[in-house]
């Protein structure tokens, strides 16, 4: 089999003929038509960009002629490049669902993705989680005598209080923090799907301070200007997602944390609720897991902590014979760093 190269193909719109780039770029559309997020749009344009220059470069010119040979042919070659396991995993599925899409409106007679397998994937454990005493050190790390400050622990409070991703606490709006009751409004999280989510006292405390003595100075009425985070630096515009991961970044190295990143917020959260006895259903919707399953990994990281807590805690772990008991780890030598190894 030929291999081909695409290091020296800048895009598929230079590699790629017309006829091979028409389905494409409707089903990019479909998916916007159908509210998907950007960040699944950009992942499903890869996955068929790179299927496209393959086929061109194997002489296909149109979509309805692909074979399960040839996509069969497609996944090895795949499977040859340095790409990570997740990464072949996401091409794949991108490239299933674009013929599903194209059989949906009949521009195909059979569908070739039979012949496309899906990987055998492990668990994806959180790389890390902080423990309880490390969240509030860094929580701690802005000074709230300043304004900068004062916003930095209210977005620290937001992502350790909701688990939200990066993407979805960056696009908040005023009208989307409710510090009265403590919830916030998530609108087109991933899959473009809404849910409502509660926010702690603490951090709705936070992000009511930072409104009332930060925000309504930032903020200029005749911009119409809706985003709940603003820069500090005039003309004080809303926050990018990459202003905001600096930020996080930032807090988490003045901790001697230099692993972190936003998600490991989202992970600190749900593997913390797990931990304190919180119902795997809960979490699923407050993180807005279409599957169970997905969040039902939390558990096995929040395990050592369980198993700890209950060694020290319940009644019945404690032996009443004055037999040698076995040695157990005493509370607070479980580390917040877990791989899949561990467990």
């Amino acid at each position: 089999m030929k291999v081909f190269d695409l290091s020296s193909l800048r895009s598929v719109d230079a590699a790629a003929s017309d006829t091979l780039k028409a389905p494409r770029d409707r089903f990019l559309d479909a998916l916007r038509v159908r509210g998907a997020a950007v960040a699944t749009v950009e992942s499903r344009a890869a996955a068929v960009d790179q299927l496209l220059i393959f086929l061109d470069q194997s002489g296909v010119t149109d979509v309805r002629t692909v074979t399960r040979e040839t996509l069969r042919a497609y996944q090895q070659w795949l499977q040859k490049h340095p790409y990570s396991p997740w990464t072949v995993l996401s091409r794949i599925e991108g490239v299933r669902r674009f013929f599903g899409w194209l059989e949906e409106i009949d521009a195909l007679l059979v569908n070739p993705c039979a012949a496309l397998v899906t990987p055998k994937m492990g668990d994806r454990l959180p790389r890390s989680v902080l423990t309880p005493s490390q969240a509030k050190a860094v929580l701690a790390v802005p000074d709230t005598q300043t304004k900068k400050g004062l916003r930095d622990r209210a977005l620290l409070e937001v992502f350790y209080s909701t688990g939200l991703r990066l993407g979805e606490v960056t696009r908040l709006s005023v009208h989307d923090v409710d510090t009265r009751t403590g919830f916030v409004r998530v609108i087109k999280g991933k899959g473009a799907k809404d849910r409502v989510v509660p926010l702690g006292r603490k951090a709705a405390e936070y992000v009511a301070e930072y409104l009332k003595q930060v925000r309504a100075e930032w903020s200029k009425p005749q911009r119409d200007e809706r985003a709940l985070w603003l820069s500090w630096k005039a003309p004080h515009g809303p926050l990018k997602d990459q202003a905001v991961a600096v930020i996080l970044k930032h807090c988490l190295r003045a901790c001697g944390i230099a692993h972190g990143r936003a998600h490991l917020w989202r992970h600190t959260c749900a593997t913390h609720l797990v931990a304190s006895g919180a119902n795997i259903a809960y979490v699923q919707r407050l993180l807005g897991h279409r599957s169970l399953e997905t969040t039902q990994r939390y558990t096995r990281v929040a395990l050592p902590e369980v198993k700890s807590t209950h060694r020290t805690k319940h009644p019945r772990s404690h032996s009443t014979t004055k037999a040698k008991a076995a040695p157990v780890a005493a509370p607070g030598t479980i580390k917040g760093h877990y791989t899949a190894h561990d467990f």
